[in-house]
């Protein structure tokens, strides 16, 4: 059985595509490929390899853009082809969490070995993080429950998932509109508009009928009819931080 469902090569010799194929023939079901990294990014959009093969120099979108764009991915096996063993690239390749940086010419047995030791230490990580994730989802369900927000109102589950995506990845607060409700609207059928007033309506309630010690734990501030409710914004990035802190 083959390690690998569907495997991305990106590189700029169609020889070495080739040779990359023939080497993995036995390792995975199927292969895309490309010379192009910009067409590298929508093959991997559309068809979510879990095996890529990037070429780190490449005209255009090269092998790093590639694998900055696949990074939030934790099931992913990524290799940086190169065609010189660069402290640079090196250097580069493992910020990315490549799991190896293989230097041509290829040799199929330490290029195989190589290949699944990447993908071994890949499912560590893999689970590392899924172990991360359900402790962070675990805190971040006392901190709601303790500061009122009932689990029965559609806002509760939305403000979880929120603060779980601003947790696991900070950038995602600029705007919260694209970067967070958009992809629950879209999870759950609903409207940004929608997903919004949910989320607001659960901080409200927290406001007004939770607990105000833990509203002073988590904020630094007590409600009060002068400081006036957090904004959605203000909420999320004040409670990510307690929750990572």
């Amino acid at each position: 059985m083959a390690r690998f469902r569907r495997t991305l090569i990106v590189e700029q010799n169609n020889d070495y595509i080739r040779q990359v194929k023939e080497m993995l023939a036995e390792e995975s079901d199927s292969f895309l490929a490309t010379t192009d990294g910009e067409e590298a990014l929508k093959l991997y959009d559309s068809f979510q390899p879990d095996l890529v093969l990037a070429e780190a120099i490449l005209p255009g979108y090269d092998g790093f853009a590639l694998m900055e764009h696949i990074l939030p991915d934790k099931h992913v096996t990524k290799i940086v082809l190169a065609a010189a063993n660069q402290e640079l690239i090196v250097k580069k390749a493992f910020e990315l969490e490549a799991g190896y940086v293989i230097v041509k010419p290829y040799v199929k047995k330490y290029f195989i070995r190589r290949v699944l030791e990447a993908a071994k230490m890949q499912e560590g990580r893999r689970q590392a993080f899924a172990e991360s994730d359900q402790l962070l989802d675990s805190r971040i369900s006392v901190a709601l429950k303790r500061l009122g927000i009932p689990m029965s109102i559609k806002g509760y589950k939305l403000l979880r998932e929120a603060l779980m995506a601003v947790c696991t990845d900070s950038a995602k607060m600029r705007p919260l509109n694209r970067n967070v409700y958009m992809p629950l609207a879209q999870k759950y059928g609903s409207t940004v508009k929608c997903v919004e007033r949910n989320i607001r309506h659960a901080i409200e309630t927290a406001a007004t009928r939770g607990d105000t010690d833990a509203f002073y734990e988590y904020f630094g501030y007590s409600i009060s009819s002068e400081k006036g409710k957090p904004t959605n914004a203000e909420f999320i990035a004040a409670l990510a931080e307690k929750m990572i802190s």
